[in-house]
């Protein structure tokens, strides 16, 4: 997966936001950021395991945002099917 895919694809930004599509089975790979608080990813890393769905650790919170054109961090990114 690449940050250039990351940004026109369909997606989810920000830990919440993408808890709630992978819980409602709408995700199929998602980002972490590799610089973000265990506590915030720690969930969406679990859920990951548990459904089968591609984890991507290697960018930073601000390379995740600035691949999805937001102005602040991110710390979690999710693929929509």
């Amino acid at each position: 997966m690449s940050l250039e895919s990351l940004r026109t694809a369909r997606k989810t930004v920000g830990a919440k936001q993408t808890l709630k599509a992978m819980k409602r089975n709408e995700v199929s790979a998602i980002y972490l950021a590799k610089d973000s608080d265990e506590a915030v990813v720690r969930p969406l890393a679990d859920c990951a395991a548990q459904a089968d769905i591609v984890v991507d650790s290697t960018y930073t919170m601000e390379e995740l945002g600035e691949a999805c054109r937001i102005k602040v961090k991110a710390a979690a990114v999710g693929l929509l099917k």
